[in-house]
């Protein structure tokens, strides 16, 4: 067992990292508006992140070149609820929808259905839940943008197997930079760096400093004991 061989170095070492402990309390306990402070980081973190994820008003100005193209695809869901709702998101994208036992066969302009989708999506990442629910007569926008989701690696699929694979490259870039950031993002107000630039800055820095923190401490108390890392003769 290590003796204490140099107490100044140990005693320096059980400070700080007591001190460090010590400051993980705020961290994990509710002192920022109900939140810990491990809480309320994250939260902005997810917010910044929101903020440089918008990437919907590009992607739907490229829908324009897919108005006319057909999309017709079988769609399996997971339960009645999936289907029924699936059924009302492309009727209101003005498909020919046909609901069988097992598939649901859909037909359509797929500009149509991508503006659809996009419009729910913006509509989700904007938290206008209301709008979409509304729009569907269903109880949960989130559910309906999973939906689409869902349907469009299913249209996928169907594309690469016709060998449609332009059309299917944009459903997935459609489901990458809309479906997916407001389905994610669901729930959280967006930021921009430059408007919350002082405590992103602090945050970071306190990450690094704190980190070093630790580690110091660490190695204050292994030089206390005599254990070194240095390479011996």
């Amino acid at each position: 067992m290590p003796l204490i061989v140099n107490k100044g170095q140990f005693v320096k070492g059980v400070i700080s990292l007591a001190l460090f402990l010590a400051l993980l309390i705020p961290l994990f306990t509710p002192v920022v508006n109900g939140q810990t402070g491990m809480e309320a980081a994250d939260d902005l973190f997810n917010s910044l992140s929101k903020g440089s994820s918008y990437y919907i008003p590009a992607v739907a100005e490229d829908v324009a070149s897919y108005h006319g193209k057909e999309v017709a695809v079988k769609l399996k869901a997971k339960d009645a609820v999936q289907a029924d709702t699936l059924v009302k998101l492309f009727e209101g994208a003005g498909a020919t929808v046909t609901a069988g036992s097992d598939a649901i066969e859909v037909k359509g302009d797929l500009g149509a259905v991508l503006d659809a989708a996009i419009l729910d999506a913006d509509d989700l990442f904007h938290q206008r839940e209301a709008a979409v629910e509304s729009r569907y007569g269903v109880d949960n926008a989130r559910h309906v943008v999973y939906y689409w989701y869902d349907a469009f690696k299913q249209i996928q699929k169907a594309y690469d197997h016709e060998g449609q694979f332009e059309q299917s490259l944009f459903v997935k870039k459609v489901s990458e930079r809309a479906l997916e950031p407001a389905y994610n993002f669901a729930g959280i107000t967006a930021s921009k760096v430059s408007e919350r630039a002082g405590i992103t800055i602090f945050l970071l820095v306190f990450y690094v400093f704190y980190t070093i923190w630790y580690g110091f401490s660490i190695m204050f108390i292994f030089e206390g004991l005599g254990i070194s890392a240095s390479k011996g003769h």
